[in-house]
């Protein structure tokens, strides 16, 4: 067995580098997740109704979808360390500077630039991983990369209840402020910018991508399992949990739990299947299983067959969320990876956006089981392109080499 296949969680771990990026990546989505319970409640305290919150939420992701197709020519010009830097200091500034807003259309803005520098970091930080791991490794990184991401979120949750009972509405904000600038300096020394191809900089630009089957099919992955994530787990499993089954919220965040914790069972076995078995041979009964629990999820009538089905969900979005980087490794030119990520993150967000708008407009119009019918149907798209293109992994393991 060679070196790449006895590559664990630990030793993973053990990279300076790649350490730095999920310590880092971990303590940001802590302040992310202190922040995300709070902030609907502190919109209302400047005395403004729900659509209003709804515009202040949706107000970093749309910035944040703006920004994706722009990052990706300032990383290729400055480095994956510096603009990784520059994109956490830039969200711990408009969050230190939402917390002191005192009006809720500085608010507002000061969130929304928040969104700037949240793509600018995500798209540095992806961009580095994908250039500083060998592909034989990529899926095994990427899935306890996924997992610092998800339980950094997780816990912040419960804190950020605490923090607001404790410190006020506002404290969330500057908690949030903090962990951004604690990352922004482990990323500055420890993170080094990979090296470079020497057409990096003349070459990059979205234009120049390879706009073929394979590239594009990566592309609608990412952004069909954004818009499950946004449409599925945010907006139709919350409203059905409640108002068809008439579960408390308690019980659809016990579904919820439910359905991280099987995804964060299953992600490092994934990332393991992704590279020894190949992106496209997980994505194919990944992407099958994601469109089925999808849309048998409106037949679920009883709280235990709601709780096994978010179980199902979890496992089925725990494998196809691994591949898709990757597989956008394997698709692009060397030179291209800045301009790449851009692209892949600008999809990814997009999906995001998108979803919950479908999902809660099928779901008044048509009731919960055709918007869960609705939502399935990207995942259906998704699994005939991946159907038709070719494995995207130049060298396979072989089968000897392929034990688990």
């Amino acid at each position: 067995m060679s070196k790449a296949e006895k590559l664990g969680i630990r030793e993973i771990l053990r990279l300076p580098e790649i350490r730095a990026a999920m310590l880092g990546t971990f303590v940001i989505m802590l302040g992310f997740g202190i922040l995300a319970p709070v902030l609907p409640n502190y919109a209302r305290s400047f005395g403004v109704g729900y659509d209003s919150v709804g515009l202040l939420i949706s107000a970093f992701s749309f910035t944040r979808l703006v920004a994706d197709p722009f990052v990706g020519r300032y990383i290729d010009r400055h480095g994956e360390r510096a603009m990784a830097t520059l994109g956490a200091v830039w969200v711990g500034v408009s969050s230190f500077a939402a917390a002191l807003a005192p009006t809720f259309p500085l608010l507002v803005i000061t969130r929304a630039a928040g969104g700037v520098g949240s793509a600018l970091f995500f798209a540095a930080l992806l961009s580095f991983l994908l250039r500083t791991v060998p592909t034989e490794r990529q899926g095994r990184v990427m899935s306890v990369y996924f997992a610092s991401f998800n339980i950094g979120f997780i816990a912040g949750g419960p804190l950020g209840g605490l923090m607001a009972r404790w410190f006020g509405l506002a404290s969330p904000l500057y908690i949030y402020a903090v962990a951004c600038f604690v990352s922004a300096l482990m990323f500055w020394r420890t993170i080094h910018d990979p090296a470079r191809h020497e057409l990096e900089v003349r070459r990059g630009g979205l234009r120049r991508l390879p706009w073929n089957r394979a590239f594009v099919t990566v592309l609608v992955v990412n952004g069909v399992y954004l818009w499950m994530i946004g449409a599925v787990f945010q907006t139709l499993v919350p409203l059905f949990g409640t108002e068809e089954l008439g579960l408390t919220l308690s019980g659809v965040g016990l579904g919820l739990a439910i359905a991280t914790a099987t995804e964060l069972v299953v992600l490092y076995p994934a990332g393991r299947a992704t590279d020894h078995r190949g992106r496209r041979a997980v994505l194919i009964p990944a992407l099958a299983g994601l469109a089925l629990s999808i849309a048998a999820f409106g037949l679920t009538s009883t709280t235990l067959t709601f709780m096994v089905a978010m179980g199902v969900l979890g496992v089925a979005s725990g494998y196809a969320g691994v591949p898709p980087a990757p597989m956008l490794s394997d698709v692009t030119p060397e030179e291209m990876k800045g301009s790449a990520v851009a692209a892949f993150r600008f999809a990814g967000d997009l999906g995001f956006v998108a979803g919950p708008l479908v999902a809660g407009w099928s779901a008044n119009a048509f009731g919960f089981g055709p918007a869960f019918l609705i939502s399935a149907l990207p995942a259906v798209l998704a699994l005939g392109l991946v159907l038709s293109i070719r494995e995207t992994m130049t060298r396979l393991p072989r089968t000897g080499e392929a034990g688990l």
